[in-house]
């Protein structure tokens, strides 16, 4: 197989888990009430790291910045999320977990891992798969 195969087999094989993923996880999202897109937002929230502005959450799911506004809307309206003040900077809003939306966060996490495509490999084989996957994502 030449460079240029190889490369496009990883594409389509990489492009196929995606489509698994998808499909795998639609019955465990819809036992949480919650869509794809909500399902994404809960997903980058990180109750424990530093608020994160609508606008960089937007950034990190790749849409946006109104359909950010939209799903917030969701969450909060289902009470798993709250916008505030930045606190460094009272210009800018972020969205916060609630109690009951680090509940549903952990339920999902759960949730995608009992239904990964990765769940049957080994602890190794998903840390070297982690490590690829992260430089690949590093870029050149």
């Amino acid at each position: 197989m030449t460079d240029d195969e190889i490369a496009a087999s990883l594409l389509s094989q990489v492009t196929a888990i995606a489509g698994q993923i998808t499909g795998r996880m639609q019955e465990g999202l819809e036992r949480l009430d919650l869509t794809g897109p909500t399902a994404n937002l809960l997903w980058v929230l990180d109750p424990e790291g530093e608020p994160q502005s609508l606008r960089k959450l937007a950034t990190l799911l790749h849409c946006d910045p109104s359909n950010i506004t939209q799903l917030s809307a969701q969450l909060e309206e289902r009470g798993l999320a709250e916008r505030r003040p930045h606190p460094r900077d009272g210009r800018v809003r972020t969205l916060v977990l609630t109690a009951e939306g680090r509940q549903i966060r952990q339920r999902l996490l759960v949730t995608v891992a009992r239904r990964s495509p990765f769940a049957d490999h080994s602890d190794n084989e998903r840390r070297l798969l982690q490590t690829l996957l992260a430089k690949a994502l590093e870029g050149p």
